[in-house]
């Protein structure tokens, strides 16, 4: 048991982060191998806007599970954001306190922001239909392109979310271990690499093999890390403090 005194709340936040991430996590995978609605079947040789516009219901039929993903995204770091403070209690006086409360608090406000920016530009190009005007596929480009820009500027925000996570929870591996069970440290390093290695096969274009990589940490590693904590919290009986049980060990 963590004896510094973070708010009561805080162990419900961790649950709810690691609920949420999980579920989040669950539903796409679930749209990435096409279980909740199939792909159209578009012959190679339609132009862009012809491909455009007829994928447009698929685009509609798929929308509700990735506007579900991003809110269940958007409570799991809203979640961290709000746990920060308490992270940072729970470090009592290690030197490295702060940087965990800062980095998890970072990680958390800009994975709200761009859950955000996503649902709210998606959702537009989905609600709006093409008028009567006779400009179809300029509109069905002109909205290909506005979407292309809110992915590519959210697709960074995530980049930046998982960047600080991983630091936070790197460093939370060595603030909070000492008074955590064994098997934390080995958790936390094991999300910290997944991490990594999913964000970095992402930037260098191997997608789908990075998201398999951060499924593994967003879908199971980090709800341990965070029911790890949850449950030293709940734990009861005395047990050493972290800045005590960082100096005993020192």
């Amino acid at each position: 048991m963590l004896t510094s005194a973070p708010p009561r709340s805080t162990w419900v936040l961790l649950v709810i982060f690691a609920i949420a991430l999980f579920l989040a996590t669950l539903i796409s995978l679930g749209m990435a191998f096409d279980v909740f609605v199939t792909p159209p079947n578009l012959p190679d040789g339609l132009d862009l806007p012809t491909r455009l516009i007829q994928s447009h219901p698929y685009q509609e039929a798929i929308w509700p599970f990735d506007a579900a993903t991003n809110v269940l995204y958007l409570i799991a770091f809203g979640s961290l954001a709000l746990v920060s403070g308490s992270l940072r209690i729970l470090a009592g006086s290690h030197p490295l306190g702060s940087l965990l409360g800062a980095a998890a608090l970072v990680s958390g406000v800009v994975g709200v922001v761009g859950s955000l920016i996503y649902i709210g530009g998606t959702k537009v190009v989905i609600d709006q239909a093409y008028c009567d005007c006779g400009f179809k596929n300029e509109e069905a480009i002109s909205q290909f392109w506005a979407i292309n820009i809110v992915q590519g500027g959210t697709t960074w925000l995530a980049y930046g979310t998982i960047a600080f996570g991983a630091l936070a929870v790197a460093v939370s591996a060595t603030v909070l271990a000492a008074a955590m069970s064994s098997a934390f440290r080995g958790v936390a390093w094991a999300a910290v690499i997944a991490l990594l290695a999913g964000l970095v096969l992402d930037i260098v274009g191997q997608g789908q093999i990075g998201d398999l990589v951060l499924a593994v940490a967003t879908g199971i590693l980090l709800p341990v890390w965070a029911l790890m904590i949850g449950s030293a919290l709940r734990r009861p009986g005395p047990a050493p403090s972290v800045a005590g049980a960082t100096s005993s060990a020192v």
